[in-house]
């Protein structure tokens, strides 16, 4: 059976929820059906379920410093999923490039409740006001290539560091050609998952208040990649984003909207027992 998008009952929801998108159109987040959620090994056969409409391209992206898109000099594409029967968000990405090295990375930044504002690098207030305040209310996490960064880490949550450690963040990922900091082509992909916060508190999870996720609720994201080539201590001119939002790195308001999609039709709701090849060949025409 044919897979088909959901696209006409996702463009009825915006209607019905009068969502304008803060940056660019609105996107949808793919919702996986329990039991098929990713498995973060790296290898993104588990993606295979989702529709090309989810999909967003390095033709699509947006460059905050104008230049024109060369593929051979980047190219890439980001799909984000979620799931009501975990309640986590997930990403996966594939990233080719035409000179890699340890500063390039994804930043994700998101705002879970669509309340937009300034949500870190505060100035002129306290300390204590830093502390409790920045990335609380929406968070910054840095996606470095799937090997150990100059940062001493692959993954990192900014200001709430707990939130970029398992089990709230989990990842998978490996290098398809090339390896990390030789200035040479290379090609790699990745898989994440975020457990979702209104309010990350800096005493860890326990005091913070995790988001529910919800068919047709809309969320704020925005994803920018850093393609500084020869010189990593500088962008060059290309800095790469979802929906072109700058200084969403500190502040919800310039991010884009992502809708949670409901169910695809045709695919199962569980998995019990079976491998993946299994599966997705029930998906076959």
């Amino acid at each position: 059976m044919k897979r088909v998008a959901v696209v006409f009952a996702l463009a009825a929801m915006l209607v019905a929820t009068n969502a304008n998108a803060h940056q660019g159109d609105v996107r949808f987040m793919f919702q996986f059906p329990a039991g098929l959620e990713p498995t973060l090994d790296g290898e993104l056969d588990d993606w295979s379920i989702v529709p090309e409409v989810y999909y967003a391209r390095a033709e699509n992206m947006f460059n905050q410093y104008g230049a024109p898109l060369d593929l051979s000099d980047f190219n890439s594409f980001t799909v984000w999923g979620y799931s009501l029967a975990t309640n986590k968000a997930y990403l996966a990405y594939w990233v080719g490039d035409d000179m890699i090295h340890d500063t390039e990375k994804w930043s994700v930044t998101t705002d879970w409740d669509h309340t937009g504002g300034q949500f870190r690098s505060f100035k002129d207030v306290s300390d204590e006001f830093k502390e409790r305040n920045s990335g609380s209310q929406g968070q910054r996490y840095d996606l470095y290539g799937p090997t150990f960064a100059s940062g001493g880490y692959y993954m990192k949550a900014r200001d709430k560091e707990w939130a970029g450690e398992p089990p709230f963040l989990e990842w998978g990922g490996k290098y398809l050609k090339g390896e990390t900091n030789t200035f040479e082509p290379a090609e790699l992909q990745a898989e994440v998952s975020f457990v979702p916060f209104d309010d990350a508190h800096p005493d860890g999870a326990d005091a913070s208040i995790e988001h529910p996720f919800a068919v047709n609720q809309i969320v704020g994201i925005e994803s920018n990649w850093g393609d500084k080539d020869a010189d990593p201590g500088k962008y060059d001119d290309a800095y790469w984003s979802i929906f072109g939002g700058i200084g969403a790195s500190l502040n919800a308001d310039n991010f884009g909207d992502y809708l949670l999609a409901p169910l695809e039709p045709g695919l199962p709701t569980a998995v019990k027992g079976g491998t993946w090849g299994q599966v997705k060949a029930s998906f076959a025409e």
